[in-house]
């Protein structure tokens, strides 16, 4: 079996070379691999964070753009990639569980009416991992494995290329961006089109650092707040711009 490994990245060299790393040292090795990662544009030092993995890793393959294209350069993400399981990841997961990719592909085995299956998330004082809240969610207990049904991110997750290749004739024409994500548009697809269902596989934890803290920690305060000021989401941009203010002062 093949297993493509999707990331988008913009500006965020050091969440990125944190992300990698966990990574490569996560992964079960039971795969063949291919490793996608387009820079969207990027005018921090993450073209040298890529190179270098690209000499410990030649199986990585970089895409460049000169210019930002939005969460709509996950379509090229996803055209390209050729393994039978899809995995993407966000760039700020900073932490993965030991054979994360083995995992999600055991379980979109065993969870055959599911089409979009993500790791779930630490929820802490820093970050809410961008999972809403329990009451959302149902659980799906099969032979010892339990699934969360209900509303999934693109943070870390898995999806069988052969169901995305059946909806993507309309993924393709679908203008994404900060409101209408690619995660939540492909959940929609797989699910009035497919009739599959999206869930988060409970026991696999991973560290999705969003919100303030982390983009403070990382040194990414001003790039968030410009990321949702561009997309019209003011109100998560004045939380970053909160924090920044208290730094000053």
């Amino acid at each position: 079996m093949m297993v493509s490994i999707v990331l988008l990245t913009w500006n965020r060299c050091r969440f990125l070379e944190r992300c990698l790393s966990s990574l490569f040292t996560s992964l079960s090795g039971k795969f063949d691999y291919e490793f996608l990662v387009l820079d969207n544009g990027s005018a921090d030092s993450t073209a040298g964070v890529l190179d270098s993995f690209k000499r410990r890793y030649p199986g990585l393959v970089v895409f460049n753009k000169s210019k930002n294209q939005g969460l709509n350069a996950y379509k090229l993400l996803f055209k390209r990639a050729k393994g039978d399981v899809i995995i993407e990841v966000d760039d700020d997961i900073l932490n993965f569980p030991k054979s994360f990719d083995e995992t999600i592909v055991d379980y979109l085995s065993a969870y055959g009416d599911y089409g979009f299956l993500a790791l779930n998330v630490i929820q802490n004082e820093h970050t809410n991992g961008a999972k809403p809240a329990a009451s959302q969610y149902v659980e799906d207990r099969r032979n010892g494995k339990v699934v969360e049904r209900g509303p999934t991110g693109g943070w870390c997750t898995g999806v069988r290329r052969g169901d995305y290749w059946e909806v993507h004739f309309l993924f393709k024409f679908i203008p994404l961006n900060m409101k209408r994500c690619e995660d939540g548009m492909l959940t929609t697809l797989f699910r009035v089109l497919l009739h599959l269902k999206a869930g988060i596989i409970q026991k696999a934890v991973c560290l999705h650092a969003c919100g303030p803290y982390f983009a403070d920690v990382y040194g990414q305060l001003d790039r968030e707040i410009e990321k949702y000021r561009a997309s019209g989401l003011l109100d998560i941009a004045r939380s970053y711009v909160e924090l920044k203010k208290m730094k000053v002062l």
